[in-house]
């Protein structure tokens, strides 16, 4: 079963009238499913809000389990890295975080490493740089040493594109649905729910994508 942005749109309307929380405007949704997208995503990937004191690590975090990986599998993607003489390349335009970094030739891992190890890998005897780059995460793109790799190989997570329920007036100022200029969603349908779940959290409708998931179920049902 796929799910448009429409479906999503006349699914939170549906859910809002139920619990009398008035109406949901189309550039409301489009704002808030948004910021929903932006959040669920950021919760994937692993908050900075979830980590605690003495804790490395946030209660979900990418790459922590198979279950949440596939979850944005429709986000990674591979991207050829042009490296300058200094050893930077930037980041790919709607870069969000690396999934796994390559040598060009042969798939050799190109190990992450912080900057305060900069020294410590750089120096070293037991593995050469020469022999096992490395690379560093700056703010507008990599790091690598040796500086002469020339290129690399990047597996990264995407930013998703975000779902816009465009709309023409009809002549009585009603908003229409526009299929055409709509941005579609690329979530997977029980991710699709979560962000539902939290778009109508926004609004004042306490809800569980468990629960949103039962109003979908409804509604399909009513419609056959």
């Amino acid at each position: 079963m796929n799910i448009s942005v429409d479906d999503l749109y006349n699914l939170a309307q549906d859910i809002i009238n139920k619990n009398q929380n008035g109406y949901l405007s189309p550039d409301q949704f489009n704002l808030y499913i948004k910021q929903s997208e932006v959040s669920f995503l950021d919760y994937l990937l692993g908050e900075f809000q979830q980590y605690q004191y003495q804790r490395s690590q946030p209660r979900v975090r990418y790459s922590q389990n198979e279950v949440i990986r596939q979850r944005l599998t429709p986000f990674i993607y591979g991207y050829n890295l042009h490296i300058d003489s200094t050893g930077f390349a930037p980041y790919p335009a709607d870069y969000q975080i690396v999934d796994a970094m390559w040598s060009y030739y042969g798939y050799k891992k190109i190990k992450y490493v912080q900057q305060d190890s900069l020294a410590s890998y750089y120096n070293s005897r037991i593995d050469p740089i020469q022999t096992n780059p490395i690379y560093l995460v700056e703010q507008d793109g990599f790091r690598f040493y040796p500086n002469e790799l020339g290129m690399s190989k990047l597996s990264y997570v995407q930013t998703p594109s975000p779902m816009y329920w465009a709309y023409t007036l009809d002549a009585n100022g009603r908003p229409v649905y526009d299929p055409i200029n709509s941005i579609q969603p690329q979530w997977y349908i029980t991710d699709l729910f979560e962000i539902l779940a939290r778009l109508l959290r926004m609004v004042g409708v306490s809800i569980q994508a468990n629960e949103v998931s039962m109003y979908a179920n409804e509604i399909t049902q009513k419609g056959q």
